[in-house]
């Protein structure tokens, strides 16, 4: 279901523009089971921007007039929206980080649904969205785990793992993101969308109480990078890494010469590790001159030796810190290095809107994509 070359995402997204995306608002939320074409599948590339938002927009709206297609957009602006809101609120990441996080599951549950997502999970590193908020609700109040502890599971199988559409999407079925207002999985409802696959009559909880206080509303958002000019520095190094793999193609596209370092660390899950080195491995094979390293410590002789004086580094999110740390950063000032951790346009309009519910983000889309210039 994921091709690890570039080339080959572009094209099943095109094709996905004109095949499926039409039916997009009324197939959706349907989990047909594997190979799931109808959705795009691209948020495990989404999350690296492997492919970035505006390319995916571009082809989209090159097909599809915006007010037939505007299902599809939002979901795009899902991602960003939840992203904005931990930036506003981190702390609720630390709260999570410092959950003690360990449950065991059981092999098997006896709910034929659960039992199948978590294998499919666990095999593919997918889950169509549906069936994440359907696992989800089952975990937390049918099963009595705790969302944290589901949070970590997702976090440990998900190829799409993203630290603030997990957490915040966990807390939302769990009712706490908008307060006392939990997604229950009901039977018909799996049973209608999953097209009679599946049917847990009389084996779930339908019906809670919650009795959380709101906590964390009008928080302003904490203060952003920066934007700067892009323009042609001397001695410039771009880093690529999980949190932007496609940087280099704002440097690229205005002619700016740069070298370039792609840094990646070993993720203790198989599935995820192999399918993030064969993203790497394409983005080397397309260009041959980049430098690969796993080692902080490499990183550092690739500065010297090719005598970086400008220094661009992704953007770290809330749950995405790779470099900015002191100890980094006090390096790269001994090596009399600038450096700015550079935040894309997309984010930089979009996060100020971020701040609480979707619904009131989503009216800004319209102007978010003018600013894209899409």
């Amino acid at each position: 279901m994921f091709p690890t070359e570039r080339s080959k995402v572009i094209e099943n997204l095109i094709s996905f523009s004109e095949t499926e995306l039409s039916n997009y608002s009324k197939k959706r939320n349907f989990d047909f089971g594997p190979p799931h074409k109808n959705v795009s599948k691209l948020s495990p590339y989404l999350r690296t921007r492997f492919i970035n938002e505006e390319e995916v927009l571009k082809i989209i709206l090159s097909k599809s007039n915006i007010k037939n297609v505007e299902k599809f957009i939002e979901e795009i602006f899902w991602r960003t929206y939840w992203r904005g809101w931990l930036e506003s609120h981190p702390w609720i990441y630390e709260e999570y980080l410092n959950t003690n996080k360990h449950q065991s599951l059981p092999q098997k549950t006896g709910i034929k649904c659960f039992d199948w997502w978590k294998e499919e999970l666990i095999d593919t590193g997918y889950l169509h969205n549906h069936s994440r908020m359907w696992f989800a609700s089952i975990w937390i109040f049918t099963l009595g785990y705790s969302w944290q502890s589901g949070a970590d599971f997702f976090k440990k199988n998900l190829l799409d793992f993203c630290p603030a559409s997990n957490t915040l999407g966990w807390r939302w079925v769990a009712g706490l993101q908008t307060i006392n207002k939990p997604y229950l999985a009901m039977s018909d409802n799996i049973k209608y969308f999953t097209n009679n696959r599946f049917n847990p009559s009389g084996q779930l909880k339908e019906k809670v109480n919650l009795n959380y206080n709101d906590q964390y509303i009008n928080h302003a958002l904490q203060s952003i990078e920066p934007k700067i000019q892009i323009r042609n520095i001397d001695k410039l190094g771009v880093i690529l890494n999980k949190n932007d793999l496609t940087l280099n193609h704002i440097f690229e596209n205005k002619q700016i010469t740069y070298e370039c370092c792609i840094f990646s660390i070993e993720h203790e899950n198989k599935l995820i590790n192999d399918f993030n080195k064969n993203i790497i491995q394409d983005i080397l094979k397309n260009n041959r001159n980049f430098y690969f390293t796993e080692e902080y410590n490499q990183i550092i002789d690739w500065l010297i030796i090719k005598k970086i004086k400008n220094l661009i580094i992704p953007y770290e999110t809330v749950g995405n810190k790779i470099f900015n740390n002191e100890k980094f950063k006090n390096k790269l000032k001994e090596l009399n290095i600038n450096y700015i951790f550079l935040i894309r346009d997309w984010d930089n309009n979009a996060f100020p809107y971020a701040t609480k519910g979707f619904f009131k983000f989503k009216k800004n889309i319209p102007n978010l994509i003018d600013r894209a210039d899409i």
